[in-house]
Order: C-alpha cells, then sequence, then structure tokens
C-alpha cells in the first residue's frame, strides 16, 4: 500500500492538514472532524490534571476552559524561544509540547487513511526560522521518519508552489493571495518571467501594516472599518499591476461576503478564489513532487527561502574546462549541501564564480590554501564542503585529503564565510 502524502500548515494560531491523492492528483484538508471548520486545527496542548494523557486543538481548549488541564499554545513561538511550561510540578520543553502536537497531527491521516506509513512529508511556516526548521527535523526524525523524507517550506513558497500547481491561466500574469489572520495581514505575490530559459518564478511577501484584530469583525460597524482598511490595502498593493488572480485566505476570510468594498475592487477583471487550505495544499503538491524523477516545476523559484545565485568551480574534467555547480540557483538554501573532492594542480587557492539570476556577471570568491602543506601538482587532494546559512550566506570548508600513499592528510581544515 503506498505512504501517505501530506502537506502540514503549522501556524502559532491554526494548524492545517493536506492529502495529496494519487489519484486524483489533488490536494485535500482534513481534520479532526467532517467540519469544514474542523480543518482549522487550534495550535495547542493541554495537560490532562493527574493523567498522563495530552489533549490538542478545540479539545485542549475546552478542556482547560473548563478547568481539566493546563493549557500551552503558541507553541511555534515557544520553540524560537526555547521557552518552557511547569504543569503539575514537572517542566516539559517547547520541543517536547511541539512533539506531542505533532505526533497528534499526524495520527489524523493515518486513522482517516489507514496507513501508518508516510512516503513524503512537507512542513510550511509563516517564516521558516532555523530554529524552528531544525526542530521540526528533530522532532520528525524521533517519530520514526526519515530525513529525506521531510522538507520545510516557508508561506511564500508553498504560496509560490501552489500558484504553479494550477491550471496556467490561472498564471497568464501576476497573481496574488491575502492572508488575513488574527495576528495581521499579509499580501503575498507572484509572477512567472516569461522569455528566458529555464523560467523565473519569483514570489515575495509583505506583512501589511494595516492589520487589524479578527474581534472587530463581530460588529456591523467593525465591519465596515475592516472593509475599508482592506480595501485602501488592495488599491496600493494591486495598483498599475495586471493581476489575473486573487486567492482570499486565512480565518479572517471564513466568511467571504463581508468585505463588500474589497470585494468590488479586487474583482474587478480577476479570478478570485477562497479557501483556507492554500499553503497547506502547496505543501502537499511539493510532497508529491518530492518522489518524482522529474520535477513537476521547469522553473527557476525565487523568493525568500532561495538561494537567488548560482554557486560553480572551474574544474577541469576528461581534458576539458568545465562548470561544476554546486549550488543552483533557486534551490532551498537549508536544504542545499555540496561535496566535492577535488586533485590540485599547482593551485595555491580553490576559486568559486557566484552568478546573481539576472544581467549582472559573475563575481569570483577565493580560499587561499597557503595553511596546507606544499605537494608537488597533481599530487594533492581536498575536499570542499559547501552549505549556506541564509539566502545568502554561504559557508565553505576545505579538508586536506593527502593524496593517497604517498602523502597522508594532515588533517587541516579551511572554513570561509562568504555573504553573496
Amino acid at each position: 500500500m503506498p505512504g501517505l502524502i501530506l502537506g502540514i500548515d503549522v501556524c502559532d494560531d491554526y494548524t492545517q492538514i493536506s492529502l495529496f491523492d494519487r489519484d486524483s492528483c489533488d490536494a485535500q484538508a482534513i481534520g479532526l472532524g467532517e467540519e469544514e471548520e474542523k480543518f482549522l486545527i487550534p495550535t495547542m496542548v493541554c495537560k490532562k490534571k493527574g493523567q498522563e494523557g495530552w489533549l490538542i486543538g478545540e479539545e485542549a481548549y475546552r478542556a482547560a476552559l473548563f478547568g481539566e488541564g493546563s493549557m500551552v499554545d503558541k507553541l511555534v513561538k515557544l520553540v524560537e524561544r526555547d521557552g518552557t511550561a511547569t504543569i503539575e510540578g514537572t517542566m516539559y520543553t517547547a520541543k517536547e509540547m511541539f512533539g506531542t502536537f505533532l505526533s497528534q497531527i499526524l495520527d489524523i491521516p493515518k486513522k482517516r487513511t489507514g496507513c501508518t506509513v508516510i512516503d513524503s512529508l512537507v512542513y510550511t511556516c509563516r517564516e521558516a526560522t532555523v530554529k524552528v526548521m531544525d526542530t521540526l527535523m528533530e522532532i520528525s526524525q524521533e517519530m520514526g521518519i526519515d530525513r529525506e523524507k521531510v522538507h520545510i517550506l516557508n508561506h511564500t513558497e508553498a504560496f509560490l508552489f501552489f500558484v504553479l500547481s494550477q491550471k496556467a491561466d490561472i498564471w497568464s500574469h501576476q497573481v496574488c493571495a491575502f492572508d488575513l489572520v488574527d495576528h495581521g495581514l499579509h499580501y503575498y505575490e507572484m509572477n512567472v518571467i516569461r522569455g528566458r530559459r529555464p523560467q523565473v518564478a519569483e514570489a515575495s511577501h509583505e506583512a501589511l501594516e494595516e492589520g487589524f484584530s479578527l474581534e472587530i469583525l463581530e460588529t456591523p460597524s467593525g465591519e465596515k472599518l475592516a472593509d475599508r482598511i482592506l480595501t485602501s490595502c488592495a488599491a496600493r498593493m494591486t495598483n498599475k499591476k495586471v493581476i489575473s488572480t486573487v486567492f482570499l485566505t486565512g480565518k479572517g476570510f471564513e466568511n467571504p461576503k463581508w468585505p463588500e468594498e474589497f470585494l468590488r475592487l479586487v474583482c474587478q477583471k480577476r479570478r478570485v478564489f477562497g479557501g483556507q487550505n492554500l499553503f497547506s495544499r502547496g505543501a502537499a503538491f511539493v510532497a508529491f513532487d518530492c518522489l518524482q524523477q522529474t520535477s513537476a516545476y521547469p522553473f527557476i523559484c525565487i523568493c525568500e527561502g532561495r538561494i537567488r545565485s548560482q554557486v560553480s568551480m572551474e574544474v577541469q574534467y576528461e581534458g576539458r574546462t568545465r562548470q561544476l555547480i554546486l549550488a543552483p540557483a533557486g534551490s532551498s538554501w537549508y536544504e542545499t549541501r555540496a561535496s566535492v573532492t577535488l586533485a590540485l594542480d599547482g593551485t595555491d587557492s580553490v576559486d568559486f564564480q557566484v552568478t546573481p539570476l539576472g544581467g549582472k556577471g559573475p563575481s569570483k570568491y577565493s580560499i587561499p590554501l597557503d595553511e596546507f602543506p606544499k605537494r608537488p601538482p597533481k599530487a594533492a587532494k581536498v575536499e570542499v564542503i559547501l552549505a549556506f546559512t541564509g539566502e545568502r550566506g554561504m559557508t565553505v570548508r576545505v579538508i586536506d585529503k593527502g593524496f593517497g600513499e604517498m602523502f597522508s592528510s594532515s588533517g587541516k581544515m579551511i572554513r570561509k564565510d562568504f555573504y553573496i
């Protein structure tokens, strides 16, 4: 039986699960119940009084409300700051509580389908920081999910891949999304730049200052005020842009009919879609794509979380000078690693070319090898290991490997950090 293909959107307020169906080649939301509102699972846990069990979501909230346990919410922020919670005299770390929550989240599709094997899992978070990504990876491994089956996207990446998974006429021009949640209003925009091979898909995200608490939607006067705020934001963000499609997502758009003035503006000569699972579905599409030999996205994808330059080296191979690509533009900085062993032919440095996407020419970076023992040409080998600390932060390690039985390795390593 094929394993599960999952996209999970984990935010401080709500978590959503999308399950990819191989037959329909589509992803659909699933939740704790059949009703649509159950698709939004509050990101919280509650430790039952005097018991070992934990509750999550609405059950956790209700138990805490009736004094049956101690609730902890905002788990993503808690992980970010290495927080703890002391319940009934026992201290629990943020990672432990987050792991408890995610374990029960993954039980939902397992119970729904009767399948306990996960073939591919992609998490998405609004801002996927290193701390949160590392914790998600560690928790997944502790749950028995192989690291190579797990990937992490930020919301901008999930939005980009969600749009590219739709029919091409959806993204014939620019595409935007308004995400209205309790802590603010977020605007996403995507555009496919044609005329390049391969094509480039760019996406951006902006947290708008005009965000408001969703509590104001509880009164007619509050709805009118929120409508005016949204309309002003939409007019500013879409002015003089050719936008073919608009997506509305977030809890604030659960009832999409209330912002009448805003809808009149964004619906002018555009397709408008509403739904709560945009980011989790985008993650699920990527989860499926990770299982394919050839990607369904023949684009260089540029947005936050992605490397904007190609990193390469000029090497001699089979008598010809070639460019060895270590990090292609558009790849995830968090997942990009490269390791190559080189035989040195009299050179006293390891040199790189960093070529930005666009019109600029390549920049050259060099790592001197003065600290390594001097050896004859073609009688020295080094291992070059490349990784990234961010979209523009590159770390390179060069390790002396010696040369077989003739020259043993000195064990020396040179590390250089570059801002590209």
